[in-house]
């Protein structure tokens, strides 16, 4: 296997990448309360943790992430959020990965703990269609320490850019399948791992897992080709990348736009509206019961007169539902 394939940096790619800085800097640039920071990032972990494990065929959607009860499926998404909290905690600019790394986390994504992988597989691995049909079959087991020495020499030592490095390692990795089960998981959080360590704090956490789920067949395809048509396959992931952040932008220009700061009291209600399709104030009464009737109805004026939420009826009956 060549590590690096052979590219070429074409004004496709150029532009490609152009347009993501951009995007991005704009994201880096912009004077965000840190509150609301904070819920776009938890958002965005989710979302990638979620489309990541949907890619590999878990059925989970947001709403059942709510819902009380231990699952595989759940554990499944939650792993994958402690991988990248751990991500976050331990990778810095200038980070240099190394086989313990990823040992962490693969042991995060399949056990929600480190310390359980020591190794890489020793036996033959294979990529199966839908129809159970060998579609690849990876290196033996006896090249797989090469390929990854070779595959952090690329990834720690290229000068290169951040989303080319990230996106031909995330190939290169697929190809090596240096685990029996994980690796897509633990190669897309790859993927985070390199930016962040070439970019730094000025990265602003993109969760482009969902794009790939929405055109997983085209994603499969080119990971196929990737170390053929390796500029097909860079385009690809650049695109997708590219509509993430473009979708990343536009949501947070739009909660920027509506969100009020609440006090933690009125912020909880409204939430519970919200979530809810209509609200009595018994409801919510129950919910906060100690805190006076009086002071409730306050909350409820002062989240109507900020127009996130509606009264409807005018009796003791009334309702509450959150404004579209």
């Amino acid at each position: 296997m060549k590590i690096p394939p052979q590219y070429v940096i074409n004004n496709e790619i150029l532009e490609l990448i152009s347009k993501i800085e951009a995007n991005l800097y704009f994201l880096s640039s912009l004077k965000l309360n840190p509150k609301l920071i904070k819920k776009i990032i938890r958002m965005n972990i989710l979302q990638s943790s979620l489309f990541s494990a949907k890619i590999e065929g878990n059925p989970l959607d947001l709403d059942d992430l709510k819902t009380k009860g231990k699952t595989k499926t759940k554990d499944e998404v939650f792993n994958i959020v402690k991988a990248i909290e751990y991500i976050q905690k331990k990778v810095k600019k200038d980070f240099l990965i190394d086989k313990n790394f990823i040992f962490d986390l693969h042991s995060l994504i399949m056990t929600g703990k480190i310390g359980f992988t020591k190794n890489f597989r020793k036996e033959m691995g294979a990529i199966f269609n839908q129809s159970g049909e060998v579609i690849y079959l990876s290196p033996p087991p006896t090249k797989i320490k090469d390929y990854i020495d070779r595959l952090i020499h690329y990834i720690n030592e290229e000068e290169q850019n951040p989303f080319i490095n990230a996106f031909i390692s995330h190939l290169i990795f697929e190809k090596i399948h240096p685990f029996l089960d994980g690796n897509g998981r633990v190669g897309r959080l790859l993927i985070l791992v390199i930016i962040l360590s070439k970019k730094g704090s000025d990265y602003f956490f993109v969760p482009f897992e969902k794009e790939l789920e929405k055109e997983r067949e085209s994603y499969y395809y080119y990971l196929d080709v990737g170390l053929k048509n390796t500029n097909e396959y860079l385009i690809f992931m650049l695109k997708m990348f590219l509509k993430s952040v473009e979708e990343l932008k536009i949501t947070i220009e739009n909660e920027n736009k509506k969100t009020f700061f609440l006090p933690p009291r009125q912020e909880e209600i409204y939430l519970i509206i919200k979530d809810h399709r209509l609200v009595s104030f018994d409801q919510i009464r129950r919910r906060f019961l100690k805190v006076p009737e009086r002071t409730l109805r306050y909350d409820l004026k002062k989240l109507a007169e900020k127009g996130l939420i509606i009264k409807v009826g005018k009796t003791k009956g009334s309702y509450y539902r959150a404004k579209d």
